[in-house]
């Protein structure tokens, strides 16, 4: 099958998504057998993941069907950030100035931001998709065309820029547009556009990774508008209980927020990504068929400290949302993300599986032995600099070892080391740890080579 003929049924199922999330049907009264069977399923595996916390809320259009938290009570309505779940928020905030007039999503970027490299080649509806051509980690002061536009690379930059045109065009700071505009209006109480009244009202202790331990870690966050992540692309910070009000809304057909029309646009003008599991990005929400029973919305969030997923399922009425107290990108982000899903694939009837009972030990303790040799290595060799079995050989290897340590994150798995400290510290550490022990005792090496000679 053609590439077009996919996007062409993606679309299709797009737009029969919205007239499904128009209908709202509620389906409270069929999920109760459900409902246990995720509680009894969250109690066994939720301990599995090594996160503190996991707060879970799960809401037809009329009702809260459940909302519990697991492994600390009572969190499901206690604030958390949210990470990019926050790029639906900057979607909706556009829509709703488009169907105002203000917004043409066909409209250069160039004219609501002039000073933007390359803004009159880069439409609205690109930086909603992520298909301008804009690079992974750029800001808003160095983003420039970079990839192939009309081609998905996700990208922070992209709603970064929303949140400027949402200024430009309202004439207000995007966290007070998006305050008036969206989060009072839904009642959302434990939901903050500014993550320092989130931190000044009860934002929820995050935790980091190090070494398969999760260490208390205040929210990192830039006030900057050249930050890689900003508010309008990651740091709206909100509970899952005021998530599945938000998820509500969209059951609900837009609540006067947006009309139904201005949901249909936000789902059906979406571009086909051929990843592992093929799916559609559309303005904010990622759009996923084939291999479920029925169409899934969903998107997903991680900050340095936390991580969060919010769905919404529009052919059976519900929306669910998750918050998570901890970012533990190498292995807790696919449990947690693991764990999420088997919630949904019990919602629609299809298939799915559990967290092996020491998987996260096991996984951890892999990946532990290899920062261990990495470091031993490293350590060694600074310990027998003096070893007259020192050469130029064991020299070269010590400055070879050391730079393909610092190369492995920016040049092997395309993410820069700066990124990698905020996200994976633990890995960060060893990196650069060993790298300057192997460059030390190279050094060292080096000047007694030449005394020798």
């Amino acid at each position: 099958m053609s590439r077009f003929i996919k996007r062409l049924g993606a679309l299709a199922i797009s737009i029969c998504v919205v007239f499904s999330l128009a209908a709202g049907v509620s389906a409270g009264s069929n999920y109760s057998s459900k409902l246990d069977e995720i509680d009894a399923f969250l109690n066994a595996n939720i301990p599995r993941t090594g996160f503190p916390s996991m707060s879970v809320t799960i809401v037809d259009k009329d009702d809260v069907l459940m909302s519990k938290s697991y492994g600390t009570p009572s969190l499901e309505k206690t604030t958390y950030a949210l990470g990019s779940v926050s790029k639906s928020f900057t979607a909706l905030c556009i829509m709703q100035l488009a169907e105002k007039g203000k917004i043409s999503l066909s409209d250069p970027l160039s004219k609501y931001l002039p000073q933007v490299t390359d803004g009159s080649k880069i439409t609205i509806l690109q930086l909603l998709n992520h298909t301008g051509g804009l690079g992974e980690h750029q800001n808003i002061g160095n983003c420039r065309i970079v990839g192939e536009q009309g081609k998905h690379v996700y990208a922070n930059v992209n709603y970064s820029l929303l949140g400027k045109v949402i200024e430009a065009v309202s004439g207000m700071s995007y966290e007070d547009y998006v305050t008036a505009n969206v989060i009072k209006p839904l009642g959302m109480n434990a939901t903050f556009a500014k993550p320092s009244e989130a931190v000044n009202n009860g934002l929820i202790q995050g935790h980091s990774n190090w070494f398969g331990l999760k260490i208390p870690t205040p929210l990192q966050y830039s006030s900057s508008e050249n930050a890689w992540i900003t508010v309008p692309a990651g740091y709206i910070c909100s509970s899952s209980f005021d998530v599945g009000r938000y998820l509500q809304m969209y059951l609900r057909g837009g609540e006067g927020l947006i009309s139904s029309d201005g949901i249909q646009t936000m789902f059906g003008k979406s571009v086909y990504v051929e990843d592992d599991i093929p799916y559609s990005y559309g303005m904010g929400w990622n759009v996923i068929k084939d291999t479920l029973n029925e169409t899934v919305i969903y998107h997903t969030g991680l900050v340095e400290t936390g991580m969060t997923c919010a769905y919404i399922l529009p052919d059976s009425g519900i929306g669910v949302s998750f918050t998570v107290n901890a970012n533990d990108y190498l292995i807790g982000t696919d449990l947690a993300d693991r764990v999420g899903w088997a919630v949904i694939e019990i919602l629609t009837g299809d298939k799915h599986g559990e967290i092996g009972e020491h998987e996260y030990l096991l996984r951890h303790l892999m990946f532990d032995a290899i920062y261990l040799v990495v470091f031993a290595v490293a350590v060694i060799s600074l310990l027998t600099v003096r070893s007259k079995k020192n050469n130029a050989v064991i020299v070269l290897i010590n400055l070879v070892l050391a730079v393909l340590l610092l190369i492995l994150s920016p040049v092997f798995l395309k993410t820069p080391l700066w990124v990698l400290k905020a996200f994976v510290p633990d890995m960060f550490a060893v990196i650069v740890v060993s790298a300057s022990l192997l460059l030390i005792s190279g050094v060292i090496r080096v000047v007694l080579l030449c005394r020798k000679k």
